[in-house]
């Protein structure tokens, strides 16, 4: 099956074009340069320039693709009608993750509503790849998430907290004096000046909290498997525990998971 998978996050806007379990095409935009202000087309005629150049490239990106068989777009932020507009006609199956869609986990969040399509499709993911293990999926992006899905596939929740690059943003932008930072392979346990202090004290936070979380489960849970995703993914991967396995394409391959549901569900009725 070909499909079109579309994660809008908080910071990046990510497209592939997936055809059987292989990504065939690939592009990324950031979300800064596609939103556009009713204030900013008084003020700053040039940066609405800019913003809407960006916005027509993801809409070239998109049209150059090959027609597919599904489509489906999980989203945090709003994407331009056009845009949506021009994927529903890309695909004979057209999807946009909502809270009511089926998916194949039984998912046990009190405000379905209220949760991250991006979570909801990496916990899919991650029950489709290890169905009959109790897992724990680490997506480190913009935020932290970490969430829970049981080997009889309930999706029992999870917890968000900042993720790497917003913490070093958080002790620049609500201080007066310290300074922004951004992470580095070159940092110790303990910083000697204010500039290792903030690098080693933010990666190393993160660092301690994902172990933290890992044990926690595997005491409850042996034979736990760990997934990590996201962004930081390759920074973290060989910071963490050993037994951690990474997958960055893990939304992509729970959001292929719940079309493909769908679909069949469609077949059957």
């Amino acid at each position: 099956m070909k499909t079109i998978c579309i994660d809008a996050g908080n910071t990046l806007i990510k497209v592939a074009f997936i055809e059987g379990n292989v990504i065939q095409s690939f592009a990324s935009f950031p979300i800064a340069e596609l939103e556009t202000s009713l204030a900013s087309h008084f003020v700053q005629s040039t940066s609405v320039l800019h913003e809407v150049q960006a916005n027509l490239k993801l809409e070239t990106y998109i049209t150059s693709l090959p027609q597919a068989d599904a489509c489906i777009i999980s989203s945090v932020c709003a994407i331009d009608q056009n845009i949506t507009d021009i994927l529903s006609q890309k695909a004979s199956h057209f999807m946009v993750l909502s809270a009511e869609t089926p998916v194949p986990v039984n998912n046990l969040y009190k405000t379905p509503e209220t949760l991250g399509k991006d979570r909801l499709a990496a916990v899919v993911g991650a029950h489709s790849l290890f169905p009959d293990k109790n897992i724990l999926v680490l997506d480190a992006g913009t935020a932290l998430t970490i969430d829970f899905i049981d080997k009889d596939g309930n999706y029992r929740g999870g917890n968000i907290s900042p993720g790497l690059n917003m913490r070093f943003r958080a002790l620049h932008e609500y201080t007066q004096k310290l300074f922004l930072q951004s992470q580095s392979d070159e940092y110790q346990f303990l910083g000697c000046d204010t500039a290792s202090a903030i690098t080693s004290g933010v990666q190393n936070g993160i660092i301690f909290e994902i172990n933290y979380y890992i044990d926690h489960f595997v005491k409850q849970f042996p034979g736990l498997v760990t997934i990590l995703t996201g962004g930081d993914v390759n920074f973290l991967v060989d910071k963490i525990k050993k037994y951690i396995f990474a997958e960055p394409n893990l939304v992509f391959i729970g959001l292929m998971k719940i079309i493909e549901f769908n679909i069949n569900k469609e077949k059957e009725s």
